[in-house]
């Protein structure tokens, strides 16, 4: 890796992701619990669906968070813990720090809405599809592809994270 930034969480991703697992324990403790003293075939199989529905809802969105950014010698890299992304230098022909308010009129198409972060692939007035992989809105960048592809991503330090992308991909500014 030439240069590695953190995924720093935003106060408000911090309180959603919070408060989002503390309700999830607390409601699967709660049901696990009350089929637990009525002990049953039914209960035993409520509480693994419970159990199912608790990984599905608080673990699978984490493993398609961003827990970073990198500039390799190959592109950009969005690492996630389960199938990183990586945005080759030749193909990016724009990138540029974008505001909170540019994205706020949009509508999620898949992903997680603050869970972890915005996440996954939405509708933005403005910007047509996007991929988001954002921990922190306040510092957002807009990465464009000759493929149409728009990424939003959130490195800890977006002004050093443009210098270096600058020097690092010479086809940026140059649209087909």
């Amino acid at each position: 890796m030439l240069h590695e930034f953190r995924a720093p969480y935003d106060r408000m991703i911090k309180a959603t992701t919070s408060i989002v697992i503390a309700l999830m324990s607390i409601l699967f403790t709660y049901i696990t619990y009350l089929v637990v003293t009525e002990v049953s075939n039914l209960g035993i199989l409520i509480v693994s669906l419970l159990a199912l529905l608790y990984f599905l809802i608080v673990f699978v969105p984490y493993l398609f968070s961003p827990r970073g950014f990198a500039l390799t010698t190959k592109g950009v890299l969005i690492k996630r813990p389960l199938r990183s992304i990586l945005i080759s230098y030749s193909e990016i022909i724009d990138f540029k720090r974008i505001s909170e308010t540019s994205v706020m009129k949009g509508v999620r198409i898949w992903g997680s809405g603050g869970l972890y972060g915005f996440i996954g692939l939405f509708r933005i007035s403005g910007l047509g599809k996007v991929w988001m992989y954002v921990t922190d809105r306040s510092k957002m960048i807009l990465i464009e592809t000759k493929r149409n592809m728009k990424y939003v991503i959130s490195p800890s330090d977006p002004l050093t994270f443009i210098e270096r992308l600058r020097s690092l991909a010479p086809s940026a500014g140059q649209r087909p």
